[in-house]
């Protein structure tokens, strides 16, 4: 199964690798028959960690007293994911072990026995597949290190203005708040419009403790250009919903942040482009095409095949990186196509949702487990919310060939040479072959080598790297992005006191 199956995020991993990563699934037992202890007053924080081959899973619980008579409370916290104090239920805390529940869909079982007052370990088993676990007792403090160093996040103090903001996409009313950093110096900015990826995204676009956004809208601004981002629809300060919403409802969105733009006495309204990444990548060529005064556009891996061609060239692209056997993927492919078909014919709920069956119960069968029906129901029923929702059955049909083939402003397309979730050489003679038809010569298409999707410097290219990477964005993707902004913006000022 596919990222875009599976989660509104941009991850793309088959469902046996992601079940260990998102939130959701995780499960742990409570210990029966062992005798109550008493927590202290203000509560205590353990940290743990998962060990996933090649990508261990870290982790940290909060216990807190529970009201008299009744149970300890407890929240996780999985850092990696965004994943904050989410309730766990079924709450045991003794001397003798742990044990604590999120609930289905979940299918994760933890046991864990304490070796002394401040360490337990054991194991967690999900989908036939055993893990060791092991924890023990920190301070809140101390579970700050549950993600490495991300060492080009901006700290102040910020030589530009930077103060929060908020509009409305009037065709639906929905409420938008972002942050527009405003280079020193007098007159009129050019300015620049961040697009996230799909998924609930923060105006940060924070991935994995990454934040993305944050670092571009700083590195540009020191450049000289206003940068206006913006929390997603349902996050942060904004309203709405994204699952809800589809391209075309955020494409409203950004139209409305041009609007604002070209209302702000900071800004010049004839010097404003658009940047996006992954899904925003779709987007501003879809807001360009119509006619919207775009400067011009940058997309950052973002996808030009149509959605259900992408997602069968990402799920391939993943499988085979994974080392899955040519025929398994094959057969594994052939059901993947046949589901999409279906979502984008429209066709009925439960012919969906046996092409669901099918995928996910060959999918848990590379475990060699025959796979439990109360799991495989509850998967079902999970992941048929999601190809069912609005956002989904209008990405499938999308084509952003259509958009790119209207485009007439000046455009930067950068994939990286191992992105696995945009794959570039599909990717790149699909914009080739379309911009070949049009009278648009002024668009530049380049493959980053050693870059994955988020632009990271990287080994593989594949998911479980994002998060051990220190580095968020790669010095060559800011450079060139930075650079080639400057110069269609026309901009002065020199790059001499760019951070570094």
């Amino acid at each position: 199964m596919l990222e875009a199956i599976l989660s509104r995020a941009w991850r793309t991993m088959p469902i046996s690798a992601l079940l260990l990563l998102l939130p959701v699934s995780i499960v742990v037992a409570n210990s029966q028959g062992a005798p109550a202890t008493p927590l202290p007053a203000d509560g205590q924080w353990w940290k743990g960690v998962i060990e996933v081959p090649g990508r261990p899973l870290l982790f940290s619980i909060e216990f807190r007293p529970g009201s008299e008579n009744q149970k300890p409370l407890a929240f996780i916290n999985i850092p990696i994911q965004g994943a904050k104090d989410l309730p766990l239920e079924n709450v045991v805390y003794s001397d003798q072990s742990l044990g604590f529940a999120i609930p289905a869909p979940a299918n994760a079982v933890f046991k864990l026995q304490r070796s002394n007052a401040g360490v337990a370990s054991g194991t967690m088993e999900q989908h036939g597949m055993t893990f060791s676990v092991s924890m023990e007792i920190t301070t809140k403090e101390g579970t700050g290190d549950l993600l490495p160093p991300r060492p080009q996040t901006p700290v102040p103090p910020f030589p530009y203005e930077a103060k929060d903001v908020h509009y409305v996409n009037t065709a639906d009313n929905t409420n938008l708040a972002g942050t527009l950093t405003i280079p020193s110096g007098s007159g009129k900015h050019p300015a620049v419009l961040l697009i996230s990826g799909s998924g609930a995204q923060d105006r940060d676009e924070t991935i994995f403790g990454h934040k993305l956004f944050f670092v571009l809208a700083d590195h540009l601004t020191r450049r000289g250009i206003a940068v206006l981002r913006v929390d997603d629809r349902g996050v942060g300060g904004s309203s709405g919903s994204t699952m809800n919403s589809t391209s075309e409802d955020l494409a409203g969105d950004v139209a409305a942040g041009m609007d604002f733009l070209k209302k702000q006495s900071e800004v010049d309204g004839k010097r404003i482009a658009l940047l996006g990444h992954s899904e925003g990548g779709v987007i501003a060529p879809l807001v360009a095409s119509r006619g919207a005064n775009v400067a011009c556009i940058v997309s950052m891996a973002g996808s030009v095949l149509p959605g259900d061609k992408l997602l069968n060239a990402q799920l391939e692209a993943a499988l085979r990186a994974a080392g899955s056997r040519e025929d398994w993927i094959e057969e594994h492919s052939r059901i993947h196509r046949r589901l999409l078909s279906l979502v984008t014919s429209d066709s009925s709920e439960d012919s969906i949702r046996a092409s669901l069956r099918e995928l996910i119960t060959h999918e848990l069968s590379a475990s060699g487990t025959a796979p439990e029906q109360g799991k495989v129901d509850a998967l079902v029923d999970q992941q048929y919310r999601f190809v069912a929702s609005p956002w989904m059955r209008w990405f499938l049909k999308h084509d952003p060939r259509a958009s790119w083939a209207k485009v007439t402003c000046p455009s930067l397309v950068l994939i990286g040479s191992l992105d696995f979730q945009v794959p570039p050489r599909e990717n790149l003679a699909a914009l080739k072959d379309t911009m070949l038809k049009t009278s648009n010569r002024d668009v530049t298409s380049v493959e980053l080598q050693g870059l994955n999707h988020l632009f990271q410097t990287a080994r593989t290219g594949l998911l479980q790297e994002y998060q051990s990477i220190e580095e968020t964005i790669a010095p060559q993707a800011l450079a060139r992005i930075s650079d080639w902004l400057c110069e269609q913006l026309d901009v002065k000022t020199s790059s001499a006191g760019l951070a570094e």
